[in-house]
């Protein structure tokens, strides 16, 4: 049974009709959200953690359509090059709803907050699976990994625990590359068209990679899913090799379900 703090899947969603079909004929969940904002923002240099850092968060709702390419929105910049957009990650999408959450906790952040070009209306990281491809007008979005948000969010806000806390929560939005570019503007609707079969939906994602990190059922039913990152895919055969080693040793799982730090992590969290 997984451990850890409770999974970040909302309880008590209604389960969505699966109505439409694909061109093969797998039938996909009928499934829409709004985009309520479309945000960009140029690199700046902001003095954080006593060091200059160049970054984008810094990001403006605009009015009317924005060209979007297949790197992303016109205006659009990242301070970080290496670790932030390019077409994996075109453009970050984030679930209004959360924002609603945060301030139920004592913690009011703007919209926009989170860094995220498009704030959504209608969906989050529960409805979202990994490969979903989404239609906005003649814009064709195509969903690549949950986002796992590095100690620059903590610091743009002044909570240190913050890029911990979206991950626990599984508040932590998500990347879309571009398989069709066009405009994009707040009122427009999203509609899912077409989905894997077998493939993991963000939520439980995010529970396997920041909570109940020795969950080793679900690691292995998100190895077998389509469209896990490479990256993401390593680590968690990595921890699956660990669990086995060490259940062959002991014969039982040392417990330590919980959420832990990855060796790669220690430099994106900074605490």
């Amino acid at each position: 049974m997984p451990t850890g703090l409770p999974s970040p899947r909302p309880s008590g969603l209604p389960r969505i009709p699966t109505t439409s079909t694909t061109g093969t004929g797998t039938a996909v969940p009928v499934l829409t959200g709004t985009i309520t904002a479309v945000r960009v923002g140029r690199v700046r240099t902001v003095r954080w953690r006593d060091e200059d850092v160049l970054t984008g968060s810094f990001k403006d709702a605009l009015d009317g359509p924005v060209a979007l390419g297949i790197t992303g929105l016109a205006g659009d910049e990242q301070g970080d090059v290496v670790h932030h957009g390019g077409p994996e990650k075109a453009l970050l999408c984030y679930g209004r709803a959360h924002y609603d959450a945060w301030r139920a906790e004592g913690l009011e952040l703007p919209e926009g907050a989170l860094f995220e070009n498009l704030t959504v209306e209608g969906v989050t990281e529960s409805e979202v699976c990994l490969g979903d491809v989404w239609g906005v007008g003649e814009v064709r979005l195509q969903v690549t990994q949950s986002r796992r948000p590095c100690w620059k969010l903590s610091s743009r806000w002044g909570v240190p625990d913050l890029s911990r806390r979206v991950q626990s929560t599984g508040r932590t939005g998500w990347y879309l590359r571009v398989l069709t570019p066009g405009t994009l503007q707040a009122g427009q609707e999203m509609r899912l068209l077409e989905r894997s079969p077998g493939t993991v939906d963000l939520a439980e994602l995010s529970r396997v990679m920041n909570v109940d990190q020795g969950d080793i059922p679900a690691i292995e039913r998100i190895l077998d899913s389509p469209g896990v990152p490479a990256r993401w895919r390593t680590t968690l055969q990595r921890r699956l090799d660990r669990r086995r080693v060490r259940m062959d040793d002991s014969g039982e799982t040392d417990g330590s379900g919980g959420p832990s730090t990855d060796p790669e992590d220690v430099d994106r969290l900074r605490e």
